[in-house]
Parts: C-alpha cells; sequence; structure tokens
C-alpha cells in the first residue's frame, strides 16, 4: 500500500514568480504572501532524505504551469530539469512519485487570456502536458491532472477568494464544467502513454436528519458526485478533510455567523470509501487527509483514526491503495498564509531547517507496518 504525504507546489516551493497568486500576493489582493516559504525548490533532496527516513514509500507533489511555461510557447528547459531531477530522487529512495498536474496557481499570461474560462485556451495547457511527456518528466505510474475542481470554482466565483475574485452562480458552474472537460482531454492524452489517470476531489461528508434530505442530496451531488459522473478517471482520489452538518450550512449561508458547521470525523472516512466505491467501483486513493493544529497528540490521533477506516475499508475488500496525509511540512494556506499548520514537520522561517513533529513518527509506524 502507498503510505505518504502531499504537497503543492505554491505552497512549498517559494518564489513563484510567474504564477497569478503571486502577482496578486505582490499587489495585496491576496492579504499575505508565499515568498520564500518552505524553500521546497531547493530543498528537495533534504525533504525527500526526511521522507525515506520516516520509511514513506509515495510522494504527492504538484508540477507548477507557471514556471514550465513562464510565457506563451516557451518551455523553461531549466524547470523541466528541475522537476525531472525530483522525479529521480525519489526513485533512487523508493518513492512512488504521484504527481499533479495543476494544483490552483496558474501562469500570469494565462490567467490574463481568461484562464480555464475559456475553452479555447485549453490547448495551451495541453501544451504544458505533452511538454511533460516530450522531456520525459512524468516517471510515473499515477498521475492527477488537477486538484479539488469543486472547491477551486466555489473559491474563485462563490466566495470570490482566489482568482479572479468574482461572485457568480452562473460563472461557478461554468468553470466547473470547463475544468472537467479539460480533465477529460488531458486523460486522453496520458492513456495513450498507459499511466493511470485520475483528479483529486475534496469528498464531504454531509450530516443530515430526514427533513433537510433533499438538501443534502443536492450539495452531496454538486460538492462529492458531480465530478466523478463527468469525468473519465482509473482510480478515485478523494482528499478527506470535513463532515459538515447541512442545516448549520444552510443557514450560514442565509445569516453569517462564526460558528462552525464542520467538525472532524474520522469515522465519516470509511463510509466515504464506501459508498464512492459502491457507485463507481474504481480503487480509491486517499490523496489528502489532515487537520490544522499545533497538538501533536490530537494530529497523531487524527492520523491514527482516520488510518484505521481505510484498514476497515480494504478488510471489506475496497481496494483503496494508498493514503497520503496533508502535508508533509506547513506550508502556504493560500489565503490563510502561513497561520495554518498541516504538517508533519515544520521549519524555521528564518533559516529553513527542518522540525519534524511527533506526529511524523505516527505516519512512520504506519508506513512500517502497512507500505509495501
Amino acid at each position: 500500500m502507498l503510505i505518504g504525504t502531499a504537497t503543492s507546489a505554491h505552497q512549498v516551493e517559494g518564489n513563484n514568480k510567474n504564477s497569478d497568486w503571486w502577482h496578486f500576493e505582490k499587489s495585496g489582493k491576496i492579504p499575505h504572501r508565499s515568498g520564500v516559504g518552505a524553500d521546497s525548490y531547493n530543498r528537495y533532496i533534504e525533504d525527500i532524505k526526511i521522507m525515506k527516513r520516516l520509511k514513506l514509500n509515495a510522494y504527492r507533489f504538484s508540477i507548477e504551469f507557471a514556471r514550465v511555461m513562464p510565457s506563451p510557447n516557451k518551455v523553461d528547459l531549466s524547470a523541466i530539469e528541475h522537476y525531472k531531477k525530483v522525479f529521480r530522487e525519489l526513485r533512487k529512495n523508493g518513492i512512488e512519485p504521484i504527481p499533479t498536474l495543476w494544483h490552483y496557481t496558474l501562469p500570469m499570461w494565462f490567467y490574463k487570456r481568461g484562464g480555464f474560462e475559456k475553452r479555447e485556451n485549453f490547448s495551451q495547457f495541453i501544451d504544458y502536458v505533452d511538454a511533460l511527456l516530450k522531456y520525459g518528466v512524468l516517471d510515473a505510474n499515477y498521475v492527477l491532472t488537477i486538484n479539488e475542481p469543486v472547491i477551486y470554482a466555489s473559491k474563485a466565483f462563490v466566495s470570490g477568494r482566489y482568482p479572479p475574485f468574482r461572485k457568480s452562480l452562473w460563472a461557478f458552474n461554468h468553470i466547473l464544467n470547463n475544468v472537467l472537460a479539460l480533465h477529460n482531454e488531458v486523460y486522453d492524452v496520458l492513456k495513450a502513454y498507459d499511466y493511470s489517470v485520475s483528479f483529486t476531489n475534496n469528498v464531504f461528508y454531509f450530516k443530515s436528519d430526514a427533513v433537510f434530505y433533499p438538501a443534502t442530496s443536492l450539495l452531496d451531488y454538486i460538492f462529492n458526485q458531480k465530478p466523478f459522473y463527468r469525468t473519465r478517471f482509473d482510480f478515485m482520489g478523494i482528499n478527506y478533510y470535513k463532515t459538515i452538518d447541512t442545516l448549520k450550512f444552510l443557514t450560514s449561508r442565509i445569516i453569517p455567523s462564526r460558528k462552525k458547521n464542520w467538525y472532524v470525523s474520522p469515522q465519516n472516512l470509511e463510509r466515504i470509501i464506501e459508498r464512492e466505491y459502491r457507485i463507481f467501483k474504481k480503487p480509491i486513493m486517499i490523496t489528502e487527509n489532515g487537520i490544522d493544529t499545533v497538538d501533536e497528540k490530537f494530529r497523531g490521533k487524527f492520523i491514527r483514526e482516520n488510518f484505521q477506516s481505510v484498514l476497515n475499508a480494504r478488510r471489506k475488500k475496497i481496494p483503496v491503495i494508498g493514503y497520503l496525509h496533508w502535508s508533509f511540512i506547513d506550508n502556504f494556506e493560500w489565503n490563510f498564509g502561513y497561520e495554518r499548520n498541516y504538517g508533519i514537520l515544520g521549519f524555521d522561517p528564518k533559516t529553513g531547517r527542518r522540525i519534524i513533529k511527533d506526529s511524523a513518527f505516527v505516519l512512520k509506524d504506519i508506513a512500517e507496518k502497512y507500505g509495501n
């Protein structure tokens, strides 16, 4: 079984200067700056050595579109070579690379052309994928095309917190359909090279009583099921963080409240796995699962309990092929900046020195017992 961690390029690499996020951080539209961050772009060898020390056998990371294609029709060969080195280093240390081709950030030039709102721009993203294939970057068995299409669409076009900072339900539906269509195009390209291909979807468990069942079903379809029904995939990439109380969620949309409408429930991960497998009959990879906390005992408990749900599902003969904890290291959490603590590692912001947390050894114990 694949046991490892996950990150995304903009959140850990640092100095992603050609991206839309960097532009809006600099202009102040986004309230936090990613800066050099964890500097994983330069410290990847050190990070991979820590993964090996922790006995992890898989690492999900993203390739940065804005680095590979910093301007239209131009491939940066130094970025290509960098990512090839990352794959080689992972392979050398017995760690399965699981690349994600797009995790929220766009090259600024691509953003200015309308990004994924315009389907005529898809060809330029396909050019990026073709470049990765042409130069032999993707030394992987599993490839993830896009990260969390519904979350991206809702943050960008419902809450307006992500670029392009708009609020429009029509635009939300439009961009979601576009991103799902893009996945299908990329899927067909990658299948010609025999990769096992999917995307990641953030799946919520919606808690409801009978009165709110219709609303719960609608939310479940929009957030959880629609992306899978509309796409082609070889396995299911599932990100799981929250159980949402439907009543509290709906009332919070009407009357803004600081009270949480969600809670953490590791047991519901098992229910999600069972349901998704029953519907789609595809192998499942837990591509993200994590908790924001500074309490390492709580994070360790969270990891153990969520992984127990994975084990319970596997004992029911459901093919769960991997568990990837979010995240490897504390990172830039988008509009929250560095205020969140998801990593099994921390780092000194002045020196970049890695700090291995107690919870890392909980994941190590799991990897030693179940990783193969």
